[in-house]
């Protein structure tokens, strides 16, 4: 666990070093955001599909840089 945000995002942008061994990093989200993320998944998919740029940040799906509300 980490005491700073700053910490945490560095140890998690260093996943690529430790790609091949036997760890791996994740982020670790309450089973609200999980499920939520679950949900907003196949939209992302869909949205990717006809050719839009699309990401899920925390538990709220942008697509072309505008959240999209469900």
């Amino acid at each position: 666990m980490f005491t700073f945000f700053k910490d945490k995002e560095m140890a998690r942008r260093q996943w690529k070093h430790v790609t091949g061994t036997a760890l791996n990093v994740f982020e670790q989200f309450p089973s609200e955001v999980v499920f939520k993320r679950r949900k907003l998944l196949p939209n992302m998919k869909e949205a990717r599909a006809k050719g839009k740029r699309s990401w899920i940040v925390y538990d709220t799906l942008y697509v072309d840089g505008r959240p999209v509300r469900d």
